[in-house]
């Protein structure tokens, strides 16, 4: 395996001026830097990158802590992210907290530990005594994305949630829909809080009242939410509709319809808050609130390299996405009785 010194011998320079070279450590002219990349393409030479961070104090790494891999939305996070911290030379590592808190604090301290340059985080909590709690865990550039937790001064980039459901509820209620199920969220969380609180700004505005019987749980577990909606859907009065605030239970309330035998939207009109890859291929193709994804990332890693290179000074400043209605066959107007 060739070493930096066959770099600098190939290159006709000093071990100095090949690291110079490499690392932008000290002036080096064009010329030189052309010679010693030649050297380290011809020759295949590997830099440590661990070794590099320790001499120059610097990490080229950054840690994304997501609550599940597994879902198609914070897949898609992670993917974003990763393709911009390469164009700006720096790599993601990528960890799922399951949302249990625990575990996200061993992640801490094991990214902590890795020397890690900054941190983008979708906390488990919201709480103020997890944001103390985090605040000792967490000692480099960190943006929070999609939730604030109380307590902590960090850039968060995060979507109009109550919008979202908001404008959702209203495409059902202008339906004609009056009877309209939600799936709610982790009841603690600030994102469950605000998308819970926009299906209740519509009907408020529409003047119509909330059954206590359609808030239903979900937790952002897709089993929960198909045992949930099958419940709802056997009801003496059913809803005519659903808000779905998560992608993976939108999946759980199709499922629950599947094992009834039961169809959207002929019997149940549905509206999922984000979109997904095969959204427009179910049958019916669904009706969601898009979220902008990848602007959303986008922002969040732009802020977090500006933290690293001292380009911005961390606050408690919030960018706000706005979300957007795509109508698809999931919905119907609800036929006059």
């Amino acid at each position: 395996m060739a070493t930096i010194r066959d770099v600098a011998r190939h290159a006709g320079v000093a071990i100095s001026t090949a690291s110079a070279a490499l690392n932008r450590s000290a002036p080096v002219s064009a010329d030189v830097i052309a010679k010693v990349e030649a050297a380290v393409r011809e020759l295949g030479y590997v830099p440590h990158g661990g070794a590099q961070s320790l001499r120059s104090g610097q990490s080229r790494l950054i840690g994304l802590i997501v609550p599940s891999i597994t879902n198609p939305h914070f897949a898609a996070v992670a993917r974003i992210i990763e393709n911009v911290c390469l164009n700006a030379g720096y790599l993601s590592m990528v960890f799922s907290t399951g949302q249990d808190s625990e575990r996200e604090n061993h992640i801490l301290r094991m990214l902590r530990q890795q020397r890690v340059a900054g941190l983008i985080i979708i906390p488990t909590r919201s709480d103020l005594e997890h944001g103390q709690r985090l605040k000792r865990e967490i000692h480099v550039p960190t943006v929070l994305l999609d939730m604030f937790v109380e307590g902590l001064a960090y850039n968060v980039v995060k979507l109009d949630n109550i919008a979202a459901t908001r404008i959702a509820t209203q495409h059902l209620i202008d339906l004609g829909h009056r009877r309209i199920a939600v799936l709610t969220g982790i009841a603690e969380l600030a994102t469950s809080k605000d998308r819970l609180a926009g299906y209740l700004e519509a009907h408020r505005d529409a003047e119509l009242a909330v059954d206590p019987d359609l808030l239903l749980k979900g937790d952002y577990d897709q089993s929960l939410a198909t045992r949930s909606v099958s419940a709802a859907m056997r009801l003496a009065d059913p809803p005519t509709a659903l808000l779905s605030i998560s992608n993976m239970m939108t999946l759980g309330a199709l499922h629950a319809l599947h094992d009834l035998g039961l169809a959207a939207p002929a019997d149940l009109s549905i509206v999922g808050i984000d979109d997904f890859d095969f959204a427009e291929l179910l049958a019916p193709p669904l009706t969601v609130v898009r979220v902008p994804l990848a602007s959303m990332a986008e922002r969040a890693i732009d802020i977090m390299l500006d933290l690293i290179a001292g380009r911005r000074r961390a606050n408690s400043e919030t960018d706000l996405f706005f979300p957007e209605l795509v109508i698809r066959g999931s919905t119907r107007r609800l036929p006059r009785a």
